[in-house]
């Protein structure tokens, strides 16, 4: 798509810029609104709304008088309510606070474009053990897209008894095929199970999500919505929308970390400076994993053991 970028700091919008053109998109900057409509319009509008001089609310309310509507994300350090309204108004698409992580402003700016690009996509064919295997694949998968364990553990769940339950009642044999995709789109992970049109259709599907403890029923529990769209020879797609805030690392003084695997080098250097003052573990809440990690960097290596050990080498 042809993206204009209004921002008057040189690093922030090449810096955007380079988030942009590195998915495809064709990327113009503008310092000014009046560089800007001086521009072809674009498809996608990126600006401060409340820039100094003319806004991006201004140019994009010129825009709106031409007959033109490029669809539009404002980024804004602390929009204030009117903003927000006018905004509504002329129809922005994103509005997104700084600062703000590079993926959400690709997320903004792809939002309309179709369908979000599937990141996880494997077929597997039915039988009792393809069941697990596919739900350690989509945990693997979430794992690498920094997704919370609790949230890990209701999609991966919820995805075994959507197999469980396609390979029960969906098949008369085993080995039929069945499509697994995952996708993030904004903050929602995005599950769906297609089968391959030569099942037993629906009506199976249908009797066992109305039954008490039914495995649907339970995929439908741990899901924020599920849609199931069915009709031969097309088959059946489930599809289950899970909440899926990313793991981000804020600047609030207290962190509950209770959701994490694992710490990065600058969370270990943060936990590690704040211990270093009186009663700084009030700060933190620990699983036991990381307590076990935690205490093991506070007591540091005995440096005579590591003398001892690079002459014994």
């Amino acid at each position: 798509m042809r993206v204009l970028i209004v921002e008057n700091e040189h690093v922030v919008a090449k810096a955007m810029s380079y988030a942009l053109e590195s998915r495809g998109h064709r990327v113009d900057i503008a310092n000014s609104i009046e560089a800007a409509l001086a521009l072809s319009t674009p498809e996608v509008l990126i600006a401060d709304p409340e820039r100094p001089g003319l806004s991006g609310l201004d140019l994009l309310e010129r825009y709106r008088r031409q007959g033109l509507a490029p669809r539009t994300v404002f980024v804004s350090s602390e929009p204030s309510l009117e903003s927000c309204r006018r905004a509504l108004r002329l129809g922005a698409s994103e509005f997104l606070s700084k600062p703000f992580r590079l993926e959400e402003l690709v997320r903004a700016v792809e939002l309309e474009t179709g369908s979000p690009e599937a990141l996880f996509e494997e077929t597997y064919i039915t039988s009792k053990s393809c069941v697990e295997v596919a739900m350690r694949d989509l945990a693997a998968f979430a794992l690498r897209q920094g997704i919370a364990p609790t949230c890990r553990a209701r999609c991966c769940t919820a995805l075994g008894e959507l197999l469980d339950n396609v390979c029960r009642h969906a098949y008369l044999v085993p080995g039929g095929e069945l499509r697994v995709t995952a996708t993030i789109d904004r903050r929602d992970l995005i599950v769906t199970v297609s089968d391959d049109g030569v099942g037993v259709d629906a009506c199976e599907l249908a009797i066992d999500f109305m039954s008490i403890g039914g495995g649907l029923a339970r995929a439908s529990a741990l899901a924020e919505d599920l849609e199931i769209q069915t009709g031969l020879p097309r088959g059946t797609t489930v599809t289950l929308r899970f909440g899926a805030y990313l793991v981000d690392y804020g600047d609030e003084v207290r962190a509950d970390l209770t959701e994490l695997d694992f710490l990065t080098p600058d969370t270990s250097r943060e936990i590690l400076n704040t211990l270093e003052f009186e009663d700084g573990e009030q700060f933190f809440q620990l699983p036991p994993s990381l307590a076990v990690v935690i205490g093991r960097l506070l007591a540091k290596p005995d440096p005579r053991r590591l003398i001892a050990q690079a002459f014994r080498s």
